[in-house]
């Protein structure tokens, strides 16, 4: 992704970001509620934050409107969190060290995250299409009618603090995996065995006909995946 192309991102999302953080203040109602979001996420007051920006999976200046948006969403929680965030290419060669890292994006858009699949997720393969599959269950990519979405949290050996893992097998799925997060992480906080390392399965049906929104947990496959 060319510097030009990664400044105006930036520039779009902080401005957004300051406007909505007095906004996204007011709706958080209790520290409680605060604190289940962090634990999920893995963002902690005061921890910088780096979010990683994915591109388009034939036009590596681009990406993709979807993704802009959930990458816009995740910006907004860390800034709900009191992280400071940063925003760097998928293709930056760095580790995310003390940083906590959210990084968003599948096959031909996020190698980042293709290579965290290889050495950190040895449960879990992709073919080329961008199919799952996990210890027997196939989880296919059928565009507009069902789309998937890994959603991973591990923290590498060399680093302090987490990555969260979104790899959508569209852009669709992954705001739609941002969406979820958000919407349901009360309950995921109590579903999962531990929120310092989970692979959960999502899955969208019938996204032409209902959007991003239809999402829903497919599987809880942590006990497979790592």
């Amino acid at each position: 992704m060319s510097d030009a192309v990664l400044n105006i991102v930036i520039g779009l999302i902080t401005s957004v970001v300051s406007g909505g953080s007095v906004w996204a203040w007011k709706r958080v109602s209790s520290a409680r509620m605060l604190h289940q979001k962090q634990a999920l996420l893995g963002l902690r007051p005061g921890v910088p934050c780096v979010i990683v920006l994915n591109s388009h999976w034939q036009m590596p200046d681009v990406t993709e409107h979807s993704d802009v948006y959930a990458i816009i969403e995740l910006a907004m929680l860390a800034e709900e969190a009191r992280c400071a965030f940063s925003l760097v290419a998928a293709d930056a060669p760095e580790l995310n060290g003390a940083r906590t890292e959210l990084s968003i994006g599948g096959l031909g858009s996020n190698q980042r995250n293709v290579e965290y699949v290889a050495r950190h997720l040895p449960g879990v393969k992709i073919n080329q299409r961008g199919d799952f599959t996990i210890s027997g269950q196939r989880f296919l990519h059928k565009q507009g009618r069902t789309d998937h979405a890994l959603v991973a949290k591990f923290t590498p050996s060399q680093s302090t603090q987490p990555v969260l893992m979104i790899m959508g097998q569209s852009a669709l799925a992954n705001r739609a995996a941002v969406h979820l997060l958000k919407r349901d992480y009360k309950h995921l906080c109590k579903e999962i065995e531990s929120l310092n390392r989970f692979c959960l399965m999502l899955r969208v049906d019938s996204a032409d006909t209902y959007g991003y929104q239809a999402v829903e947990v497919a599987a809880d496959l942590s006990a497979v995946a790592f």
